[in-house]
């Protein structure tokens, strides 16, 4: 036994000394003996209809080179992932549930006005109640430089004169590297600083086609807007690290390059690849997932910064695979049992919805203007919850029950997973979320329902 923990110690030792190494020599050697130009070469953003950079494709032996470049981002989030893991682990299991009252701005929307004028995007707003919209512009000079910029800043101008509360999210770009990022952070921040609340710094990092395939990248960008934020806009607030879809351990390592410096912790907390909102991914469900990111800052609010299902048959303007794509129908429910399962929770105090016009997956079709059910869905949701307070949930043979209270009467919100139908629990008088029609049975589309008198 003393042989094996004896052999156990060496071995361990001796891993460490050998990823120590790798972390301060593969990459500069990398530098050294192969052509890391022709792979930077390669690393430029093209924006598809979908809203997303177009995945870069290298050679095989180009993606060795890349990924032993950017080797540090990769080691370095294995290793904060092992030394936060135990606190991560009490947080996680002695986190309590805070359930406050739920505010309009709780359901957020991103617009574009690159896509609709502003006109239809303000009477789409007023219609929906929603009072929290963000917009998503990239540094980069191209951008700058053009006509879509000019229009986001005219429309955060017409969004603050109405009132409505404004997250920017500051995206980047691998162009974004490419020039003084100092000056162009500073141009961003004093051009929308009147009318911004809210800065979300970063957006994806964790995903290489959004250009922060290597730490420092991400360090330099998280420096100069947090410079120019501090100097230019001090009372806005700040949401990080920006990391897409339930890897945890990236917000980990990235939270930890960042510092204490985001005021309000976020997430881009995708999960259309397991479909409906209540399937589990690695053990986890959605509500389980966002007890995980809460964890990690516990003493922070906690936003959900993007999420949204793709639709079928969109063709280039689908952002994912056939795989991940739902009906316009199954969009509509997803959407509504994710809201409720997140501003239910007691964990989260926002979720914006990506994004209310886009034909691959917008509440309105962006080139038709054809509006989905789920707008009026949404619509029907924000006059219901906004001024209630959540008072638990139950999960039981796959029927999903949410309770609320709002000004002294109680209400509950239902629904059943995998398409199923079943009949109502007894004492119970129920209709849709529009109000329009009574319901005698559930099914996948949540459903009012109150105590009979």
């Amino acid at each position: 036994m003393r042989r094996f923990f004896r052999w156990l110690g060496r071995g361990s030792a001796a891993l460490l000394l050998f990823l120590f190494l790798a972390y301060w020599l593969v990459p500069p050697l990398t530098e050294t003996f192969f052509d890391t130009a022709a792979v930077r070469q390669k690393l430029h953003t093209v924006m598809l209809p979908s809203d997303q950079p177009k995945q870069i494709r290298l050679p095989k032996e180009q993606k060795r080179i890349f990924r032993a470049m950017n080797l540090r981002t990769y080691l370095g989030t294995a290793a904060w992932t092992l030394l936060d893991l135990p606190a991560l682990s009490f947080h996680y299991l002695t986190l309590e549930p805070r359930y406050k009252t739920i505010s309009r701005q709780a359901v957020g929307l991103f617009v574009d006005p690159a896509k609709n004028r502003t006109t239809d995007i303000l009477q789409a707003l007023k219609e929906l109640n929603v009072s929290s919209v963000a917009q998503r512009i990239y540094l980069d000079d191209a951008f700058l430089a053009s006509p879509d910029y000019t229009r986001h800043l005219q429309l955060a101008k017409a969004l603050h004169a109405r009132g409505y509360n404004l997250t920017l999210v500051l995206a980047q770009t691998f162009e974004s590297f490419d020039t003084n990022l100092t000056a162009t952070m500073d141009k961003v921040v004093k051009d929308f600083a009147p009318y911004v609340d809210f800065y979300q710094i970063a957006e994806a990092v964790n995903r290489s086609k959004w250009g922060v395939p290597d730490k420092d990248d991400y360090l330099a960008f998280v420096d100069a807007a947090f410079d120019a934020i501090h100097r230019l806009d001090p009372t806005a607030r700040t949401l990080g690290p920006s990391v897409i879809d339930f890897e945890w351990f990236y917000t980990l390592y990235f939270d930890h390059l960042a510092g204490d410096r985001f005021d309000i912790a976020n997430t881009l907390l995708y999960v259309d690849r397991v479909r409906q909102p209540e399937n589990e991914q690695h053990g986890f469900d959605t509500e389980e997932k966002i007890r995980l990111f809460k964890a990690i800052h516990p003493g922070k609010p906690l936003w959900i910064t993007e999420v949204n299902w793709p639709l079928k048959d969109q063709g280039r303007y689908k952002p994912t695979s056939n795989k991940e794509a739902v009906s316009e129908t199954q969009y509509r429910d997803y959407m509504l049992r994710y809201l409720i399962i997140a501003l239910g929770s007691g964990y989260v105090d926002r979720v914006y919805w990506w994004q209310l016009f886009a034909k691959g997956y917008g509440l309105i079709d962006h080139l038709t203007l054809r509006r989905r059910s789920a707008f009026d869905a949404l619509a029907a949701l924000q006059r219901l919850l906004p001024g209630s307070r959540p008072l638990g949930h139950r999960h039981e043979d796959g029927l999903y029950d949410y309770r609320f209270t709002r000004e002294g009467r109680r209400f509950r919100l239902l629904w059943t997973k995998d398409g199923k139908s079943r009949p109502l629990p007894a004492g119970l008088h129920c209709r849709t979320l529009e109000g329009t029609a009574p319901v005698l049975r559930l099914g996948p589309t949540p459903i009012f329902c109150q105590e009979r008198p």
